[in-house]
């Protein structure tokens, strides 16, 4: 069984709140009166407008400080975010044991996000704790139950692999599906290597091909490559050397190693070719792509690792609201 790799590195990456949102912050001057009568729902509210900026300068700092009054309160939705910040060292130190002690309190309050980034905190072994997939799993499944898209694909890499669950890849699947259906780009990806290969779902390569385009769209480095490598080989689609390059120049500009083997492999094998990705697509375009042969040695960025390389380098991890 190929392997996908650990899961769990952690990226910052902005993700829609559980609990009430930036988007909705309003009249600062009278949250700001509230809070400091210690209205809790108030003080975290101030708390997203400091951090995000929302109707005064952004203050990660006083963001911090007024997530601290609210989640002393029981707030689980400040707590979330107090503990992304203590993950992070945004507004204060970085202190993993400290965002433990606070994804605790809001995962048990109920917060998907909490227990998405405590289920990672446990896959990781982090702050202290043991290495633990069945845990991780367990925190994963509680977030996905609330449609957390972010649990449930990692909570489909469980299921694919059979780490902390019984392995099942049609399992895997349905959560992919659902985590892409809410716009996960790291499921789209997953899922369409799923549909292309047939593990988990009949293969369908006209699935795979609207998912990889789903998340090349968004500029997701995987999808991008994977999607070159359908044109390059003409699986699913017509084949188109011109647009494959292209593709693959894009994903290597995010350092994605096999996306940077396959731009350097079509450049190196056609003499000639322009160094610049547009301006490459054109020059092939000229000189009929249909007729260029396939190398071999392209490759895609499914389960497959190159050696010495950590597979889910772009794999979403830690959640914010």
């Amino acid at each position: 069984m190929l392997k996908w790799g650990p899961l769990c590195l952690l990226l910052v990456m902005l993700f829609p709140h559980s609990r009430a949102g930036a988007g909705n912050i309003q009249d600062v001057a009278r949250l700001k009166k509230a809070a400091a009568k210690g209205d809790n729902n108030a003080q975290f509210l101030l708390g997203l407008a400091y951090e995000f900026g929302r109707g005064v300068a952004s203050d990660l700092s006083e963001a911090a400080h007024w997530y601290h009054e609210s989640a002393a309160a029981g707030n689980a939705g400040a707590q979330a975010h107090l503990g992304n910040l203590y993950a992070q060292g945004r507004g204060v130190a970085r202190d993993k044991t400290e965002a433990l002690r606070w994804y605790l309190l809001a995962a048990v309050g109920g917060d998907s996000v909490a227990e998405t980034n405590l289920g990672c905190m446990y896959f990781n072994g982090e702050a202290g704790l043991r290495q633990d997939s069945t845990e991780a799993a367990r925190w994963f499944t509680r977030a996905a139950a609330q449609h957390n898209a972010l649990a449930e694909a990692n909570l489909a890499t469980l299921y694919f692999e059979g780490w902390g669950v019984t392995r099942d890849p049609e399992k895997a699947a349905s959560f992919y599906l659902d985590a892409a259906r809410q716009g996960n780009l790291y499921a789209q990806a997953r899922l369409a290597w799923i549909y292309e290969h047939g593990i988990g779902r009949p293969q369908d390569l006209a699935e795979s091909l609207r998912w990889n385009r789903t998340a090349a769209r968004n500029g997701y480095p995987r999808a991008l490559n994977n999607l070159g490598y359908l044109y390059e080989h003409g699986l699913g689609v017509t084949k188109d050397v011109a647009e494959a390059a292209r593709l693959y120049c894009r994903a290597a500009e995010s350092g994605l190693v096999e996306a940077r083997q396959n731009w350097a492999g079509i450049r190196s094998s056609i003499s000639g070719m322009p160094a610049d990705c547009d301006n490459a697509a054109r020059w092939l375009a000229d000189v009929d792509p249909h007729g260029l042969v396939s190398r071999s040695a392209s490759v895609e960025a499914g389960p497959k690792v190159p050696e010495g390389q950590s597979i889910i380098s772009a794999a979403p991890v830690f959640e914010e609201h």
